[in-house]
């Protein structure tokens, strides 16, 4: 598998994101959510908030967050991204939509206010962290899986990501956690912090494992219907990511079955259900419309998990699932 990054002036290659959960003010997030009921209905109340309100997806509040940084914090280097959620400020990507939500329903004061808050508890984050060496971030790393479509655009914005190949179409990206932002890894600190790629991922996995420990995993028989299935979001950025977490997808297993199903749509989300779940066929579905919908989308692939590592699954399984 392969990564990439390219540096900032800080020796970063992005801003990266807001830690999910973390407002403008530094306050304590809930570490995770997990989503209970009947797969059809309880599923369809996960990934809304994904969709983009109409002054997000128009660009509209792209603007104001433009216009208040322009005229409050000039030293910063704006640039506008394709994407109206997202802006590049120092030669990093922030998506505003946590951003966005925050100030939602606040006057025009308060909205400015919470903006610059935002950017400035970023950038005191950024401004803070030791990432001369690899030993200072180690225990700091994660991975995370992105779409194909994201590290394509990183590169286009000229952001040489650390990535490795995990699919056809999803590739594994590698963040330094934060408190209240998550920043990508260049492929450029591997020279400096002379270390492999291999090195990297490594760290982040088990790190990745060692942060799930607590996490519990509890699932929920199709009513009507057989089989079981495990729907888990949450706020921390690494739900999805957490199907690359050995220990974790072991104890997955251990409710599901030996061999089960496993889809990562976007970012905060991670379904799997057991290899006779009657509803196999309603949970990729799903995936397919959360992974068209989330700004943070990975992939709507199925994976087929057991202690032999992750696989494609066959023509058969996949026409079981309802996919030709």
């Amino acid at each position: 598998m392969s990564v990439a990054v390219s540096p900032n002036r800080r020796g970063l290659a992005t801003l990266g994101e807001p830690r999910p959960g973390v407002s403008p003010v530094p306050i304590e997030a809930t570490r995770r959510a997990l989503i209970a009921g009947a797969a059809a209905s309880c599923l369809l109340g996960l990934g809304g908030s994904a969709i983009a309100a109409d002054a997000l997806a128009s660009g509209q509040f792209r603007d104001e967050v433009v216009e208040a940084l322009r005229l409050k914090r000039p030293n910063l280097r704006l640039e506008l991204s394709p994407d109206p959620a997202v802006l590049s400020v120092d030669n990093g990507r922030v998506y505003l939509g946590n951003l966005y939500q925050n100030c939602s329903g606040a006057t025009r004061h308060e909205r400015e206010t919470r903006i610059l808050r935002f950017f400035d508890a970023m950038a005191s984050a950024l401004g803070d962290m030791d990432v001369r060496t690899f030993e200072a971030v180690r225990s700091r790393l994660r991975a995370r899986i992105v779409s194909a479509e994201f590290v394509g655009a990183s590169a286009d914005e000229k952001l040489v990501l650390l990535t490795r190949p995990f699919s056809q179409k999803a590739r594994i990206v590698y963040v330094i956690d934060r408190p209240q932002s998550m920043a990508f890894v260049p492929k450029g600190m591997l020279d400096k912090w002379a270390v492999a790629p291999d090195a990297v991922h490594a760290a982040a996995v088990a790190n990745l494992d060692a942060i799930s420990r607590d996490i519990s995993i509890e699932t929920h028989a199709p009513h009507p219907g057989s089989g079981l299935y495990a729907a888990m979001q949450g706020p921390d950025g690494y739900v999805a990511a957490r199907l690359l977490a050995p220990r974790f997808m072991e104890r997955m297993g251990e409710e599901l079955g030996p061999e089960h199903f496993v889809s990562v749509p976007h970012r905060d989300l991670l379904m799997a259900w057991s290899v006779d779940c009657s509803a196999k066929r309603q949970l990729a579905a799903l995936a397919t419309q959360y992974a068209s919908i989330s700004a943070y989308r990975a992939t709507d692939e199925i994976f087929v998990w057991s202690a032999e590592g992750l696989r494609l699954p066959n023509a058969a399984e996949l026409a079981d699932h309802g996919r030709v």
